[in-house]
């Protein structure tokens, strides 16, 4: 039995479990709301609790005999401890939510990773454990569109923490409580390093990079290419992402950044974004898990050549240049308002 329940048996809210049952169904859960119903002797208790039971068995879950679910009431209540991740952003941070209960209230550290920079942003806060319950529905509840987040394994988010601080120049100072927890050696490898492989055809590859939504605020940043990148704002460029359809100056500029830009330190920063996004699928039940690790694989084994590289380099210098355009649109706006 999870911790939260006990305060909220306490106080009767049975509409957290009625959320809890429509959530995250369990067994566990279907055995606790049974051993209620029976002991509790109100009716309007009893209704509620019932409602809770049907949206289980909705979901499939029937509760066991009494006797059976009563031999194991004697395992000791966990401590509230979880960990949540929200998918990259445009330039790679992603965001870990980590909570640990300690003495009767819950620690909660909320940071920004950056596969390259470390920890960016991070701050943290303290909440009692009812609280700490509503927070973790919303938590769970959380569709930060167009960006995933899911619930995901402690282990797994202590390990990219640990990685972040050990590559961070310089910390946000509320890390240093935090760095006890972090385990000394963060994972070698990504969870979705043994997911089964799927074969794709390019073509479905392009298309998946070219409408999945959350990869749409993906970006490069373009550095030392902009001033190369600024000529084609002046050649009329469309925005074609087909070979056969950019002019030979673009294409010639794509693979020359391309080159550029995807170094071995990019090619596993961004495959790291790719393997997360995969993993917060796999555990939402999203079927398109199988092609961002195949889109993984194809940037790890093609670098530059790949498709994703392709894609994000001319997507990122299409928004330069539309952004370096509305600039100057103003800019000539306000020559124009003052001259008249």
């Amino acid at each position: 039995m999870r911790r939260e329940w006990s305060s909220w048996i306490r106080t009767r809210q049975w509409s957290e479990f009625e959320k809890l049952a429509k959530a995250d169904p369990s067994q566990s859960l279907a055995d606790t709301i049974a051993e209620l119903e029976l002991g509790f002797p109100e009716k309007t208790d009893k209704r509620a609790l019932r409602k809770v039971l049907y949206l289980l068995s909705q979901a499939g879950f029937e509760p066991r005999e009494i006797e059976e679910f009563a031999a194991s009431l004697d395992v000791p209540i966990m401590p509230i401890e979880a960990a949540f991740m929200v998918s990259s952003d445009g330039l790679g941070d992603t965001v870990i939510t980590y909570g640990r209960e300690d003495r009767g209230r819950v620690g909660w550290l909320v940071a920004h990773l950056n596969y390259r920079r470390g920890v960016t942003r991070a701050v943290e806060d303290a909440t009692t454990l009812d609280e700490a319950n509503t927070k973790l529905i919303r938590l769970r509840n959380l569709t930060p569109t167009p960006f995933v987040s899911a619930e995901v394994p402690v282990e797994f988010a202590l390990s990219r923490l640990a990685h972040a601080v050990s590559i961070s120049r310089s910390l946000p100072p509320v890390v240093a409580y935090w760095r006890a927890c972090l385990p000394k050696e963060p994972a070698s490898a990504h969870p979705m390093d043994s997911y089964p492989r799927t074969e794709f055809t390019d073509q479905e590859l392009l298309s998946f990079l070219g409408s999945e939504e959350a990869l749409q605020p993906w970006r490069l940043e373009l550095g030392s290419l902009a001033p190369l990148i600024t000529e084609l704002a002046e050649d009329g460029m469309g925005k074609a992402t087909e070979d056969s359809d950019r002019p030979e100056k673009m294409n010639a500029l794509i693979a020359a950044a391309r080159k550029d830009l995807f170094t071995a330190e990019a090619v596993e920063d961004h495959r790291t974004r790719l393997l997360d996004l995969a993993y917060l699928y796999r555990i939402k039940g999203i079927a398109s898990a199988d092609k961002l690790v195949a889109l993984a694989d194809n940037l790890r084994e093609c670098g530059p050549a790949s498709h994703y590289a392709d894609v994000i380099t001319i997507r990122s210098m299409l928004l330069y240049i539309h952004t370096l355009r509305a600039a100057n649109s103003r800019d000539n706006e306000r020559v124009t308002d003052s001259g008249t």
